[in-house]
């Protein structure tokens, strides 16, 4: 928060041009009442004292911050806190080096204390120049005081009055302090660090920044430890990807510790559901000028109690909501667009449709999430829009549903009931999508956010794509099919399925493409 005349006195490029201009807002602006300033020191603290006393007169400004860790800066905050970043490329060479900007540097600085040593070692240095300076006095004086006698002798021939000094150079041992190395044993083989595998590198950079937190309340020098690490999933097979999401939340939960740990991912296993608030999702988006910005979306479980009020509890919410990430949105969540389905049969007949023309979904960015059911896709839906992820959503109307029980005995008055509740639902869902004229029971279409099928998917394809049907029924008597509603038989189906595709399943795949471009 800044005063925003105060801006323009920030931003003059030396101390004159910065008195200059407050001086200049003094006259201007008498009833500011600022004081006079002599230095630049003097103009830094009239403004910040006056912004401090004058609250209601501050705007939001974005102000480049130059007093964090360098030199530049005076490192105020250096002082205060540790702040490690690992970036992406790989370094385990350099942080296992003795160094105060390595991560083992910082370890063995917080775990060995090495002034003894050091002052043992300036000791012996010390004896060792006097012992070389005994040495070159007791072997090269006579010598080299003849010499010097001579070569004196012969100059004076062409220059009088004055000597030559041949001399033993001191050359005395510069002070060496403990230092240490890492090195990796396999066995009857050791190695340095830089020839082992990548994994093993980046595994053992995320096990130093653990010993590295572990020790950070250790001693009188202490401070507080801020992890910074860029794409920690990289070289790791899942498994070991999941154990360094589960390392960084231990050192970051200890209480024991003070550390803060930030990561940037594109691995799912690194999204915690459990800690719905700590997730941030940073995209670049097209503003209104046509030009690329940055986004950062950031959701409360609270947002997603109050956008889903009037449809879905607030304990059901705050019950369900680490599942839904979990199970179902973990990869959504780093998608340009999502399209958002009841089941897993469903997702597999529409990814399978869209790469009948050689371009899947995935290829421009966009997941096929399943919600589970119909009543969870509220859930999802809510999520994924407060993050700012476009979602096209797809469901079905189940029509027929009466017709489904009275074919399976069920009672009338369950029927009845079971088509109430479906009439009900579809009327929610179409208030919650904001389509409040539509019929509780809907025909087959496709809008540019939502699809819904009058019935069931499976009853648009038999009725509109024959062909499909058949080709499961094909891959199933081949081997290469699996009945009960079979995800992977699905798709396979509907990739090498004769015909066309139904109208309405090619929409969905248009619009779902055009959500995903609209968002880029």
């Amino acid at each position: 928060m800044t005063f925003p005349p105060f801006e323009v006195i920030r931003s003059q490029p030396n101390a004159t041009a910065k008195r200059r201009s407050y001086n200049s807002l003094r006259d201007e602006r008498p009833e500011l009442e600022l004081p006079s300033a002599g230095s630049e020191a003097l103009v830094d603290e009239a403004v910040i004292i006056w912004e401090r006393n004058h609250a209601d007169q501050l705007v939001e400004s974005d102000i480049q911050a130059t007093n964090f860790f360098g030199f530049a800066g005076k490192g105020k905050l250096a002082s205060l806190f540790e702040f490690i970043l690992v970036s992406a490329d790989l370094r385990a060479l350099e942080e296992s080096n003795d160094t105060r900007s390595a991560i083992f540097g910082r370890i063995i600085e917080r775990a060995v204390d090495r002034k003894v040593a050091d002052a043992e070692l300036a000791d012996l240095d010390a004896r060792l120049n006097m012992e070389r300076a005994r040495i070159a006095t007791k072997n090269f004086a006579p010598q080299l005081e003849l010499i010097s006698k001579e070569l004196t002798k012969a100059v004076e021939v062409f220059a009088a009055g004055r000597n030559v000094s041949v001399s033993p150079v001191d050359n005395p041992y510069k002070p060496v302090k403990a230092s240490f190395k890492v090195s990796i044993i396999d066995g009857p083989v050791e190695t340095s660090v830089e020839r082992q595998g990548h994994g093993f590198q980046r595994a053992m950079i995320i096990a130093a920044l653990k010993l590295l937190s572990d020790r950070g309340g250790d001693g009188p020098r202490s401070k507080a430890v801020c992890l910074a690490i860029e794409e920690p999933e990289l070289y790791q097979h899942p498994v070991q990807a999941r154990a360094f999401s589960q390392v960084l939340r231990k050192i970051a939960e200890d209480p024991n510790q003070t550390a803060q740990v930030a990561y940037a991912t594109h691995n799912p296993i690194f999204v915690d559901p459990h800690h719905f608030h700590e997730i941030r999702r940073i995209s670049r988006v097209q503003d209104g000028a046509n030009k690329r910005v940055i986004s950062i979306a950031h959701v409360q479980v609270e947002d997603v109690i109050e956008k889903l009020s009037g449809f879905v509890s607030e304990e059901m919410v705050r019950k369900q909501i680490g599942a839904a990430i979990l199970h179902r949105l973990a990869e959504a969540l780093f998608a340009s667009a999502v399209v958002l389905v009841e089941g897993h049969t469903d997702a597999a007949v529409l990814e399978g449709s869209a790469t009948r023309d050689g371009s899947p979904l995935a290829v421009e960015g966009i997941h096929v999430a399943e919600a589970g059911h119909k009543t969870a896709i509220y859930l999802s839906h809510a999520i994924l829009t407060l993050l700012g992820i476009p979602c096209f959503a797809v469901f079905d109307a189940d029509a027929g549903v009466g017709i489904r029980m009275e074919q399976n005995g069920r009672k009338q008055s369950d029927i009845r009931n079971a088509e109430l509740n479906e009439r009900a639902e579809n009327r929610r869902l179409f208030m919650y999508l904001g389509q409040h004229a539509v019929s509780d029971l809907p025909h087959t279409h496709a809008e540019s956010d939502y699809a819904v099928f009058a019935d069931r998917l499976e009853e648009t394809l038999k009725d509109e794509w024959p062909e499909w049907g058949q080709k499961v029924e094909e891959l199933i008597q081949s081997g290469l099919g699996y009945s009960e509603k079979n995800s992977y038989t699905y798709a396979r189906a509907a990739f090498e399925a004769d015909g066309e595709p139904p109208t309405v399943i090619k929409q969905i795949v248009q619009n779902a493409k055009a959500l995903a471009r609209q968002g880029q």
